[in-house]
Parts: structure tokens; C-alpha cells; sequence
């Protein structure tokens, strides 16, 4: 990077307000959510030093009293192979304190850091609720690392963020004088900033060593320019920081790329570097013309249905919609508003999702409902409403010294994974204990919880 800013294990917690009020009194019934991101930067000619982002909503955590306050925390695990090597690991706990159980829907934030040399790695982060362990979530994506160019101009990843400000030497999340508060969902409202932090190098090659132009442009999902600014930069170094923001309040809900393009004295553009964001605006609401629309839901969809029957199907969607969407639906007022957001929920997604997705559902709460629970709100109803029918299904109601638990399986989804269920107590529900999905809970040693003995 420009300025080595070390390899920091601290961890702080930064705040991202979303102006949401909850109140927890007792651990929280949807999955635990890990958001995740990564940028990489020049180190020097062999190495890459590469940055790691984390989020999680702190409503999502459980909560246990310490003193006056509570308290909770993430154990966070990240790890970097190359083939079947292991060649960076870290473990780390993300801490957080309330005075009481009454807090905003904010995220807590972390992040992390190495270098790499050149190569194609697997990354894979675990993150875990540290007051109930059985609650997790994790991900695991391929990390490319590849050796800048040294003969021409070049530019590093773009890292989105919430806010960005003068810093002070220390702050885990300083870097070249500033304070870089990162954003992994990479998703806007509509009273945010879309901040961004990115480096540029090699600027001192050449015989032209006339200023730069920074062109900063937004474009919308089929590919329209919405935003474009440009501003003046001296080459006053031989690498650059390019900082600035967008204002989300200005663009309709939808996918957008920010396009960042450094210009020579020609008007031609000599590097440029992209990335995909996400805003949800409760004001201005969807853009129909940024979407693959589903023509075939339409307002008729809705225009019958009351408001009690939106919250209804809206309480289904829990598992298809994101925080965001969410929390707009939270702040709707009015029966009108409803049946539009509804209508802009379903047609900005795959066509005939709203369908299948409703037959799920209906099964789920046909088949998994429980002591007074909606099939759709428990462990089996979400798997089965998220990724479908089991192919297989290996029941054990009743073994000898083990607990009633099931296995489902699915031989499509990455290579094939199982789903375990547990029945701890006579009449209560089946627990996911286990999966080998990816971005669910794992835990192999599982099988200790179904002993009765």
C-alpha cells in the first residue's frame, strides 16, 4: 500500500446506523449474518497486501448481562489456503457492549489484513455467535492474487465504505492519514453516502506529466450513466489516493456500478477500475428500468389484497428479502404503498420465483409448524423454503440411546450438502445442528448432542 499501516489484530466496533430501533430479550430467531468483503493493494513487487471487511448485525447476536449492561460478540475465524495448504489464518473475537437490551439496528464492524504473493487461493471466513455457539454463519470464495504491473499506470481494488474522514495513527481502520470505515454489504440507503477508497500507481512513468483528471461515474443496471463527475489531480507522487462519495439519496433502489477512471492530458482514459453497489431508497422506491423484470406480476397481483394479507406474505419473504428491504417495508405506511413495494419486490427478481416460492412456503407451514411455530419460521420450513425439497431424506425417529434426528440431502447445490436436524426435547422442534453448505451452520461433531446417555 502507500504507507504500511501494519498487520493489526485489535478490534473495534463501529457503528452503522440505519436509524432502527429494536429491543432483544431473548436470542434472536433469524439466522445469524455475515457480511463479507476484501480489496487488494500494492505492497511491493512481489507482494499484494490484501484487506478483509466483516459485518453483523448486532440485532442478531444474543445478548447475556455483564454488570449494568449486556453484552455479546462474534468469534470470527479467517483463512487463507493455496491448494491444500494453509497459508494464513487468523482468529479473532469482535466484542460488543450495551447499557441495556434496547439497541439500533446497526452493524458491528471489523477487519484484517495480510500480504500474499502472487496465486490463486480459497478463502473461507467462520464466523460464530460466541453466547450460543450453535448459531454461525460462513463463506468460502476463491481470492485471486496477481503481481501489479510495474510499466504502466495502475490501480488497486475499490474498497465501498460508510464514511471517510481524517484519522489519527492507531484507529484499526486508518490508513494514509484517513479513516476508513469500511462498508462489506456494499449497500446504500437512501440517507447514506456511498463512500469509496481506492489507490492508483506508477504515475510518474512516461513523458506525459501532465495532470490527471479523476472521472468518477455511476451507471444503472442496463448500463445507463447516472452520475459522472469530473475533478483535477496532480501527479504530485509517484501513487495517488482517490477518495470521494456518491449521494445515495439521489438514485432509485437497484444494482449500480461506480466506475472510477483516471484521464491524461488526451481525454483518454489511462486506468480504470469498477465495482457493483446496492441502494434501497424509501424514497424515491424501485426503478423498474434497472431490473430483468417479471412481466407477469404486475399491480393486479395485489391490488386485491389488504394490508393484513401484505404483512402476511411479507412475514413469508423473510428468507428472500434483504435488511434493507426490511426495513423499508417496516416504514411503509398505507395500504398503496404496500401493494407497490410488493410489485417491486417480486418483479425485480427471477420470473416465476413469487410462484414457487409461495408453494414453499405453503408447504413448509403444511408440514413443519410446531407447538404454535409457522412452519415457514422454523429450522426445516427455512431450509425447505430456501433451497427446495430434499432429494433425500434419511429419517431416525427412534434409535436407542441418540435423539430423533433427520438428514436431508441435496445432490444439485455446490457439489452436494446435507442439512442435520435434531429433536433435543420431546415436543419441541427439529434443530439445524449441522450442514455442509457453506453459508450454514457447521458443525461435524454434531452427533455429541444426539446422546441421551
Amino acid at each position: 500500500m502507500l504507507k504500511d499501516i501494519g498487520r493489526y489484530c485489535a478490534i473495534m466496533i463501529l457503528l452503522c446506523d440505519l436509524n432502527i430501533t429494536v429491543s432483544q430479550t431473548k436470542p434472536p430467531k433469524d439466522p445469524m449474518k455475515l457480511s463479507f468483503d476484501f480489496a487488494r493493494f500494492r505492497y511491493d513487487e512481489k507482494e499484494m497486501y490484501i484487506e478483509f471487511y466483516y459485518a453483523f448485525p448486532q440485532r442478531l447476536l444474543t445478548y447475556v448481562p455483564d454488570g449494568g449492561g449486556m453484552k455479546a460478540g462474534v468469534e470470527l475465524t479467517l483463512s487463507v489456503a493455496s491448494k491444500d495448504s494453509i497459508v494464513y489464518a487468523e482468529r479473532m473475537l469482535v466484542p460488543h457492549v450495551s447499557k441495556d437490551t434496547s439497541f439500533s439496528s446497526m452493524n458491528l464492524i471489523s477487519m484484517s489484513n495480510t500480504k500474499l504473493t502472487a496465486g490463486q487461493y480459497t478463502l473461507k471466513v467462520v464466523a460464530r455467535d460466541q453466547n450460543n455457539k450453535s448459531r454461525g454463519d460462513s463463506v468460502s470464495v476463491p481470492l485471486n492474487v496477481k503481481s501489479l504491473p510495474t510499466d504502466r499506470i495502475t490501480m488497486s481494488d475499490i474498497e465501498f465504505a460508510s464514511s471517510i474522514k481524517k484519522g489519527k495513527p492507531g484507529n484499526l481502520f486508518y490508513k494514509n492519514t484517513i479513516e476508513v470505515i469500511p462498508n462489506p454489504e456494499g449497500v446504500y440507503t437512501n440517507d447514506q453516502h456511498c463512500y469509496y477508497y481506492a489507490e492508483a500507481y506508477n504515475l510518474l512513468l512516461g513523458s506525459d506529466q501532465s495532470d490527471l483528471t479523476l472521472k468518477t461515474s455511476v451507471y444503472n443496471t442496463i448500463g445507463k450513466e447516472v452520475i459522472s463527475r469530473e475533478q483535477p489531480r496532480k501527479r504530485a507522487g509517484e501513487s495517488m489516493v482517490l477518495v470521494g462519495n456518491v449521494d445515495a439519496g439521489s438514485l432509485r433502489s437497484g444494482t449500480y456500478t461506480l466506475f472510477l477512471a483516471l484521464i491524461d492530458s488526451s481525454k483518454k482514459p489511462v486506468i480504470a477500475s469498477g465495482k457493483k453497489f446496492f441502494v434501497f431508497n424509501t424514497v424515491l422506491g424501485f426503478d423498474s428500468t434497472l431490473m430483468g423484470l417479471d412481466r407477469s406480476i404486475g399491480l393486479g397481483a395485489f391490488i386485491s389484497m389488504e394490508e393484513p394479507q401484505l404483512d402476511e406474505e411479507f412475514k413469508w419473504m423473510q428468507w428472500e428479502s434483504r435488511e434493507a428491504e426490511k426495513d423499508q417495508y417496516k416504514s411503509l405506511k398505507g395500504v398503496t404503498a404496500k401493494r407497490k413495494f410488493m410489485t417491486d419486490f417480486w418483479s425485480k427478481r427471477p420470473v416465476g420465483l413469487r410462484d414457487e416460492y409461495l408453494r414453499r412456503v405453503a408447504t413448509a407451514n403444511t408440514s413443519y409448524g410446531v407447538m404454535g411455530v409457522a412452519g415457514y419460521r422454523t429450522d426445516r420450513g427455512r431450509a425447505h423454503i430456501m433451497y427446495g425439497p430434499a432429494d433425500d431424506i434419511e429419517r431416525h425417529p427412534n434409535e436407542s440411546q441418540t435423539r430423533p434426528y433427520e438428514i436431508w440431502s441435496y445432490n444439485s447445490i455446490q457439489g452436494g450438502v446435507i442439512f442435520v436436524f435434531l429433536l433435543r426435547q420431546n415436543g419441541g422442534d427439529y434443530e439445524l445442528v449441522h450442514s455442509t453448505h457453506r453459508n450454514e451452520l457447521h458443525d461435524e461433531n454434531w452427533a455429541r448432542y444426539a446422546q441421551t446417555n
